[in-house]
């Protein structure tokens, strides 16, 4: 059984427009947010084996804050090129990489790929589809599987969907 977190990263800052994309940081909202979702990721008792996460900046400093509430060291998150310019079949061969030993993945990326892929994994069931992932949102899919070469399309069992504006609020 595999566990898979896929996370498009907090807000980032379009304020110095000299800097090449990779280097963009987090905005104040995605300094806010990333911390919110770490505590709330946490806050379902998840447990990640690895984390992942594109090379750009604010998608390594989402990678950060993620580890940090989850107590993950934080020296330990693999930065992936393919995370940073993908197509879903690029990501779907970095996932299949993963070492089985490893149970439960953690995942950093970028729109509009994220959503794209979590839709490939889990289907396009009506009550299920992801129109788009939004900053700093986490998809999380169980696959029923021993490793993660198998992998395939539709086979992803939908867990939940978080984002930072969604209301938690207890009923």
């Amino acid at each position: 059984m595999k566990n898979l977190f896929l996370v498009r990263h907090a807000k980032s800052s379009w304020a110095d427009p000299s800097l090449a994309d990779r280097e963009r940081p987090l905005n104040k909202r995605g300094l806010r947010d990333a911390p919110l979702m770490g505590q709330r990721l946490a806050g379902r008792k998840v447990r990640v084996d690895a984390i992942w996460s594109s090379p750009a900046q604010r998608a390594l400093e989402t990678a950060r804050f993620f580890a940090s509430t989850l107590k993950y060291p934080r020296k330990e998150i693999e930065l992936r090129d393919r995370l940073y310019t993908n197509t879903i079949d690029d990501l779907l061969l970095e996932i299949r990489s993963c070492p089985d030993e490893i149970k439960s993945l953690l995942v950093v990326g970028h729109n509009p790929v994220i959503s794209g892929f979590a839709n490939f994994l889990i289907g396009h069931a009506k009550d299920t589809h992801i129109e788009s992932i939004p900053t700093c949102g986490i998809v999380a899919i169980n696959f029923q599987r021993p490793s993660w070469q198998l992998l395939k399309e539709h086979e992803g069992r939908f867990l939940f969907f978080d984002y930072p504006k969604k209301d938690v609020t207890p009923l």
